[in-house]
């Protein structure tokens, strides 16, 4: 049988199988200062800080520093009871059903828009809150990337972000996006478009660092779905390239497939240094960051590309692939889509990058922190979302 075949067995086996986290639904949030004659809106996002934000402080959440959006979602719900909105927040994957008819304002990231029946769609505002790219990209993005791993390894991946059909974009007046105009390419309806600047979760100053010891060290960060985000490509590179240091920080011991490939690779490449999960606000991630000079990030599909964003923070200067949708002006951008190609650029771009003289470095680094404290931050999302609801209450 031929690796398509089997390919397409694999997943099929894997096709039911997806985690999701727990469901959940918080309702009058902001109601017992706003009254019952309050506007009404809804959201259905991730909504762990929610309860936080409700007490008070979304910053005690415990999760509010492992992923940007932890934050965002709170905010969100802040800015919406400012404005005047009593609201009722469910959880992405919650199947609890939605009383569209209360809503002036509705906020969805988890495809359901498209339910909400026609006759209740006139003089309700609905907005398409997209993390990713669009659902059908991503899922072939990362069988593709499974499929060439076995040209190139001879061994299967399962597939780790395969998203769940989501049409929500079809159904909205205005869809928000976290990445670049790629990402836009890839929806086909007319839904007005609002680029949302991703925040970060720590803002360190910035700090020159030594390039005569930075400039041969490279930090990877990522979470699951290995493949998908390119971690194979930036060791397979890097692996070429003996004379570099690569870093690379994330979670891989849970994939076990991939980990039985990068395992060996690990212990034929001295220069490839895993360091597990790190933790970016701790000063034992700061002093590494500060010891290396960029970041090679080649994923296959993302909503903004957050670890980028981070790593910026700390001056790491990004290369990274279209698809991996960080903004041009903050990265060097490999436009190939082929992985072989990907990595034959990777090498050649590094490669320049690390003969360029220190005052260019230092240059670049600067401008890598620049555009993160003024386009990634958290004031900078909060920025771009009351942007947002502006639009909405112009009409625009």
């Amino acid at each position: 049988m031929g690796a398509r075949y089997r390919l397409s067995q694999l997943l099929k086996q894997t096709a039911d199988f997806t985690y999701r986290p727990p469901g959940g639904e918080i309702h009058d949030i902001g109601l017992a200062k706003l009254g019952p004659k309050a506007k009404r809106a809804f959201v259905k996002y991730s909504i762990y800080s929610i309860p936080y934000y409700i007490k008070g402080d979304p910053l005690q959440c415990p999760q509010i520093n492992e992923h940007s959006m932890y934050w965002e979602a709170a905010e969100m719900v802040r800015q919406l009871n400012e404005r005047g909105y009593v609201v009722d927040y469910h959880h992405v994957h919650s199947k609890a059903p939605i009383e569209w008819e209360k809503y002036d304002l509705l906020i969805d990231e988890g495809g359901s828009l498209i339910r909400m029946p026609e006759h209740l769609r006139a003089g309700r505002t609905r907005i398409f809150y997209a993390s990713s790219n669009y659902w059908l990209f991503q899922n072939m993005a990362e069988l593709r990337r499974i499929e060439d791993f076995h040209r190139r390894h001879g061994l299967f991946i399962s597939p780790e972000r395969q998203a769940p059909p989501n049409y929500a974009n079809e159904a909205a007046d205005y869809m928000t996006y976290l990445g670049t105009d790629f990402q836009l390419r890839l929806f086909d309806r007319p839904a007005h478009k609002h680029q949302l600047n991703i925040s970060a979760v720590y803002e360190p100053d910035y700090q020159r660092r030594n390039m005569a010891e930075a400039r041969t060290k490279f930090v990877w960060l990522g979470s699951g779905g290995l493949l998908l985000k390119g971690l194979d490509l930036v060791v397979e590179a890097f692996a070429q390239m003996p004379e570099l240091t690569l870093y690379i920080g994330g979670h891989a011991e849970r994939e076990a497939r991939f980990w039985s490939w990068l395992e060996p690779m690990l212990a034929k490449h001295p220069n490839l240094k895993y360091m597990g999960w790190v933790d970016v606000g701790s000063r034992k991630f700061a002093d590494l960051a500060q010891q290396c000079l960029g970041t090679v990030y080649l994923s296959a599909s993302e909503g903004g590309g957050g670890a980028v964003v981070q790593l910026a923070h700390f001056g790491l200067i990004p290369i990274t692939t279209e698809t991996s949708t960080v903004r041009d002006e903050l990265a060097t951008v490999i436009r190939s889509q082929e992985p072989s190609e990907i990595i034959a650029q990777t090498i050649k771009t590094v490669r320049e990058l690390v003969a360029l003289p220190e005052a260019e470095l230092h240059a670049r680094s600067e401008a890598a922190h620049a555009f993160a404290r003024r386009h990634h931050t958290r004031a900078a999302y909060a920025q771009s979302f009351a942007a947002l609801l502006d639009r909405v209450e112009a009409g625009r």
